[in-house]
């Protein structure tokens, strides 16, 4: 019996030394490995006291601070609305700028913060596609820069295209052309040639008719229809809108506006028409030219004999031809 107690009290003294030894071992582990942690974040982390939108995010791990920036920021992101126009009361309600944050750039100026600062979220903003200015006609751009663009409106003609883009090329020039659906159809190559020669392609319509005398949905489907055959036979998703004859009404205008256009008339009109004397369309436009200002033309035979000595004497004044969308969007 008292072997079996001895035997058994040995074993007890060897199990508590190993406890004993795995326990401090155990201990020191936990301890080098809470070191280490702390080491690591202090040289590799977030400076301490770091904060952003009223959180400390010291200490933080690159690693870790990306989902925590994201938890933080739900309240910094704002949806971009468009701004939409009332039928019934006759409002337009305006758009609202959206907010984004761009966590990598966020993320950057946390890393580089020094202890105890205050960092705010970089944030890009969304512009909306419709705007309230996009709910009223536009009669020239801006008069910031010296620029100008000579717009060709086509319905009828084809004879005088093919010289008028060896012309804006001799030059250097690119423009805006607006299209009718029907021309386009009619003259499929002749479209495709202007859109391939890097002019911007706007839409007339499409067909020729009175948008102030059509209902909205009449409208619509003018405007549409153009869009369809012009993306058909060019690729080009056009954005601006020229109505027919430059005939409008606020109708009008809402229901392009609804469909993403800005509606284009003109400040300068050449009325090349009635087929005057190249002489006076260059009159018409040189003399009255003006930063911003949208020139009105048509392929006629006096316009494309004018257009060298207009572009010329324009660049001499100091005047960049440029597409319409490139004036608004300055």
């Amino acid at each position: 019996m008292a072997r079996r107690t001895w035997f058994s009290l040995v074993i007890t003294k060897k199990t508590l030394f190993i406890s004993a030894a795995g326990l401090l071992v155990i201990v020191f582990v936990l301890v080098g490995s809470s070191l280490y942690n702390q080491l690591l974040r202090r040289v590799h982390g977030v400076k301490p006291g770091v904060k952003i939108a009223g959180h400390d995010v010291g200490g933080l791990l690159r690693s870790e601070l990306y989902d925590a920036l994201i938890k933080i920021s739900e309240g910094e992101i704002k949806e971009a609305r468009n701004a939409s126009y009332d039928w019934n009361s006759d409002v337009v309600h305006p758009e609202q700028v959206g907010q984004v944050i761009d966590f990598n750039a966020t993320l950057h100026l946390l890393m580089q913060a020094s202890a105890g600062s205050i960092v705010e979220f970089v944030t890009v903003p969304v512009i909306p596609s419709i705007t309230q200015a996009n709910f009223s006609p536009y009669y020239r751009g801006p008069a910031d820069k010296p620029w100008v663009s000579l717009m060709v409106n086509v319905d009828w003609g084809n004879e005088y295209i093919p010289s008028m883009l060896e012309t804006f090329k001799r030059y250097g020039v690119t423009t805006t052309w607006f299209l009718t659906g029907t021309w386009a159809e009619k003259f499929p190559d002749l479209a495709e040639q202007i859109s391939q020669a890097g002019h911007e392609i706007g839409n007339h319509g499409g067909w020729h008719g009175m948008p102030s005398q059509m209902s909205q949905e009449q409208v619509r489907d003018l405007i549409l229809t153009g869009e369809e055959k012009i993306m058909d036979i060019t690729g080009q998703k056009p954005m601006l809108f020229a109505p027919p004859a430059g005939d409008f009404n606020k109708q009008t205008v809402a229901v392009a506006a609804e469909l993403g256009y800005k509606t284009i008339l003109w400040t300068l009109d050449t009325i090349d028409w009635q087929r005057p004397a190249p002489t006076v369309i260059i009159d018409r436009v040189v003399g009255r030219i003006q930063n911003g200002a949208f020139v009105l033309m048509h392929p006629t035979e006096p316009t494309a004999q004018a257009l060298p000595l207009i572009i010329e004497q324009l660049q001499q004044k100091g005047y960049s031809v440029v597409p319409v969308s490139q004036i608004l969007n300055q």
